[in-house]
């Protein structure tokens, strides 16, 4: 298959110290140098440099952290699908996790604009003893017509595979002629996010200070917090402010990292 961007990494732990042992990229997907948020594990910043999906686009992307491994990936800002007549746009994750690593995903929000299809598939294999936060956010984009919701569909679908077994399946299918706006949908809200936390040491302390943190919101957001099957937790929320679901997730690291990682906040400098 011919891809519109391809990229593939494999971080290992070397010396205390994580590195690409291998990396490809091209097309639209570039990857940046390393920046030293934290000492001994780097963060990436992933470029799309092509200025936005458009129908037919297809892309592809690869992680696999090898035992010991800790990696951040962040996109550098926004996904924005545009005006698809024929075919969606896709993109294809997939991520392997050995054991003891750890990968934070952070992704700025997809943005589908008047007339998008966009369709976005994640796997992620875990490894027992392996960890995970990753972030997600959709949003519409701007209309002529001034409508909240003129994209066709959304349509994502995560899997997630913890010690071969099937802990999450998560499909979303967001379809403004459902009308997007009325109960049990989105309710009025905009923008709709979700984040993933899967740690061994998550225990009921942390999760408990998640739920109290988190009721500023609840005049700006719907928040829903569940546990998984594991030691985990999904976080889903609706807003109509893509920086009050950030402020959200924000707060969720800050404490998942002081209270399971027993480390400081990590400030991205990406704007």
């Amino acid at each position: 298959m011919n891809w519109t961007g391809q990229l593939h990494l494999t971080a290992s732990l070397k010396n205390g110290k994580t590195i690409l042992c291998d990396s490809y990229y091209e097309g639209a997907f570039k990857l940046s140098r390393p920046v030293f948020l934290e000492e001994d594990s780097p963060t990436y910043f992933l470029i799309h440099v092509g200025g936005g999906y458009v129908g037919g686009d297809r892309y592809n992307q690869c992680f696999h952290l090898e035992e010991g491994a800790v990696l951040t990936l962040t996109t550098q800002s926004a996904t924005k699908v545009y005006k698809t007549t024929a075919l969606p746009a896709k993109q294809q994750t997939t991520i392997f996790l050995e054991k003891g690593s750890f990968l934070t995903y952070l992704q700025d929000p997809v943005i589908a604009y008047e007339q998008a299809k966009y369709i976005q598939e994640t796997t992620i294999e875990m490894e027992a003893g392996s960890s995970l936060l990753l972030t997600d956010m959709y949003t519409s984009g701007w209309s002529a017509t001034q409508q909240s919701f003129t994209y066709d569909w959304i349509h994502s679908d995560m899997t997630v595979i913890y010690d071969r077994r099937k802990i999450v399946i998560d499909r979303l299918l967001l379809q403004p002629k459902d009308q997007l706006d009325s109960i049990l949908l989105l309710e009025g809200y905009t923008h709709f996010g979700s984040l993933l936390f899967i740690h061994e040491k998550l225990n009921d302390a942390a999760f408990h200070e998640l739920v109290e943190a988190l009721h500023i919101f609840e005049n700006e957001a719907r928040i829903g917090l569940s546990r998984l099957p594991v030691a985990g937790l999904l976080l889903r929320v609706l807003a109509n402010q893509t920086q009050i679901i950030e402020r959200i997730f924000a707060i969720c690291e800050t404490i998942l990292r002081s209270e399971v990682l027993q480390k400081e906040a990590v400030f991205y400098r990406k704007y």
